[in-house]
């Protein structure tokens, strides 16, 4: 707390005063004035804020130093914002792990063209894909 800093006169410069006056508050000579004191409050619990240090209220929004902010009524709401995330997240991997798969399955199927393999249905062709479609997804 700046009541208790050793830099005295940093202290007094951003309260507005001298040194000497500073130091009398400090050691108890004179009363510290009430604004003072309610300043020195205040910026104590700005710095108890931790990562919340720099939010600032505007009537019903919650505002981050970034600029971006939030209503109340969205708080009720983080627990649907966040499970929408995962989902999105989900998705993106499926959808990478199908493109995967179809590269698989299409390379295989021109490899089986190039080399006279077309006799074989997709039937009796299937055991054999999935086998080489597990080792292909283990070596990527």
């Amino acid at each position: 707390m700046l009541m208790f800093s050793n830099d005295d006169q940093a202290a007094a410069r951003e309260v507005g005063v001298t040194v000497a006056q500073w130091q009398a508050w400090k050691y108890g000579d004179e009363p510290v004035p009430k604004v003072v004191w309610l300043y020195l409050k205040l910026k104590r619990e700005l710095e108890r804020m931790g990562s919340w240090r720099g939010f600032q209220i505007d009537g019903e929004r919650l505002i981050s130093p970034w600029g971006d902010g939030m209503r109340f009524e969205e708080w009720f709401q983080l627990k649907e914002y966040r499970r929408a995330s995962k989902l999105a997240e989900q998705q993106a991997e499926l959808i990478e792990q199908l493109m995967k798969e179809r590269d698989f399955y299409r390379e295989n199927c021109h490899r089986q063209a190039r080399f006279g393999l077309k006799e074989k249905t997709l039937e009796q062709s299937l055991p054999l894909l999935r086998i080489l479609h597990r080792k292909y997804l283990l070596e990527s």
